[in-house]
């Protein structure tokens, strides 16, 4: 069984490589859209990225106080 799932992820790593090699060439054939006339969203940027990183210490925090810190006392996991 264990063999099915790492056989498994890594032909799911391998068929998303190849997904990737395969699109690179059309993905540098795009004209660029980020010029003078759409700098409105460029704002958004920090936000998301601040908010995502919020997001993983976020967590990050709520696994060390449900799991790690009832484990290492000694205490019922919920």
């Amino acid at each position: 069984m264990r063999t099915l799932r790492i056989r498994s992820f890594f032909f799911a790593v391998l068929v998303l490589g190849a997904l990737v090699m395969l699109a690179a060439p059309a993905g540098a054939a795009t004209p660029v859209v980020a010029d003078s006339q759409f700098k409105w969203f460029y704002w958004i940027g920090p936000l998301l990225a601040l908010s995502f990183v919020g997001w993983l210490v976020m967590m990050a925090v709520g696994y060390y106080v449900r799991v790690l810190r009832p484990r290492w006392r000694g205490q019922k996991q919920p």
